[in-house]
């Protein structure tokens, strides 16, 4: 899952700022050699090839080699059955559980409901990246909250810092983007509340109440045909981003006015930290965790109502006070998730595990 957007971009940086010394601990990769290959492992890094599918049956029974290993790490619920004893569990979000409309087979919902009962049995320790996840799990699935750690994901601020304007432009001139836009990310998933967004911009274009066309980024996959035909009646109100590399992503997020996140849920919520990171002021719904990610440097909205959407923003966009007071709100905010504190507070959860082993 390295190379999944939430769940990957953690991954990715738990090996870049790796901190067990080889003295203390082996450390092996279960993976794609091939894939692995691209990101910054550590340097004493074994990997050991592993291509199974995720959510397979043959990996719920896990690698072979994972026997002969003193502890697991699992950065998702998808665990190895046979080897739970060892397993230090992190579960980022309740997602597929709560969204029963888009997780609707049987099968999927008969597994959610084993795994999870699993983990918190059998798991050495249980990880997650939100107090929100933590109180999620204990109240649908019982979990203990001793047994519960949270160590939160981070920002690089060395990626995700603002580039100068001349940076900017040129960015903006690449990509035939206006000078000025409003930002958002994730297409395609149900939870993400894109239909919501776009409703409910192309309202405020049809009164012409709004000018600010609309910047889509963190594309992946093909663009849904109902999102192509708001574009043809729109053509100069709404603009997609397709496969826009993760350097030039701080870039799409300066360039904007305001950055809009209507989700109705997160684990954790990458991108309104991102656009926080360099100085973008974050217009966001106020749903599951991200009032607790976002601090005060945001301006909120309930994502079901369509008349809180639109009166919100179109005073927010009027309001430069507010805008350069959450611009310098949110960068403070930011500050607070950094991968050096992650990966120290992971060390922790590390430590009295190896220290008991090697004794």
């Amino acid at each position: 899952m390295i190379e999944n957007s939430g769940i990957g971009i953690r991954i990715q940086h738990i090996l870049k700022f790796w901190p067990i010394s080889n003295e203390i601990a082996d450390l092996f990769i279960f993976g794609d050699p091939r894939i692995l290959k691209k990101y910054n492992l550590p340097k004493h890094a074994n990997i050991i090839e592993y291509k199974i599918s995720i959510y397979s049956p043959k990996e719920f029974l896990g690698h072979r080699q994972m026997a002969e290993m003193d502890l697991l790490d699992i950065p998702h619920f998808n665990i190895p059955f046979p080897y739970i004893h060892k397993c230090i569990v992190t579960i980022h979000d309740l997602i597929p559980y709560h969204f029963k409309a888009a997780h609707s087979s049987l099968l999927k919902r008969v597994y959610m409901q084993i795994v999870f009962r699993w983990i918190k049995w059998f798991a050495r320790k249980i990880i997650t990246v939100s107090e929100y996840t933590k109180e999620d799990l204990v109240k649908n699935f019982g979990y203990s909250k001793e047994k519960i750690l949270v160590v939160y994901n981070g920002i690089d601020l060395k990626n995700f810092s603002k580039q100068p304007s001349t940076k900017l432009s040129q960015f903006l001139k690449k990509n035939k983007l206006p000078k000025s836009y409003l930002f958002t990310v994730g297409i395609g998933k149900t939870h993400k509340n894109f239909p919501f967004l776009l409703s409910n911009l192309e309202t405020l274009w049809k009164k012409k109440k709004l000018s600010f066309p609309l910047v889509v980024g963190g594309l992946k996959e093909e663009i849904p045909e109902e999102f192509l035909e708001i574009q043809k009646r729109y053509p100069n109100q709404i603009y997609f981003l397709s496969h826009l590399p993760y350097a030039e992503l701080p870039l799409a997020y300066q360039g904007a006015k305001v950055f809009l996140y209507p989700s109705l849920f997160e684990g954790f919520g990458f991108p309104v930290l991102e656009a926080q990171s360099v100085g973008t002021p974050v217009f966001s719904s106020n749903a599951s965790v991200l009032p607790e990610v976002l601090g005060n440097g945001y301006e909120s909205f309930d994502p079901k109502d369509s008349h809180s959407f639109q009166s919100k923003l179109l005073a927010l966009l009027k309001d430069s006070k507010r805008l350069n007071a959450l611009k310098s709100l949110g960068e403070k905010n930011a500050a607070r998730f950094q991968w050096k504190s992650a990966i120290q507070n992971l060390e922790r959860v590390y430590e009295p595990i190896l220290k008991g082993k090697k004794d």
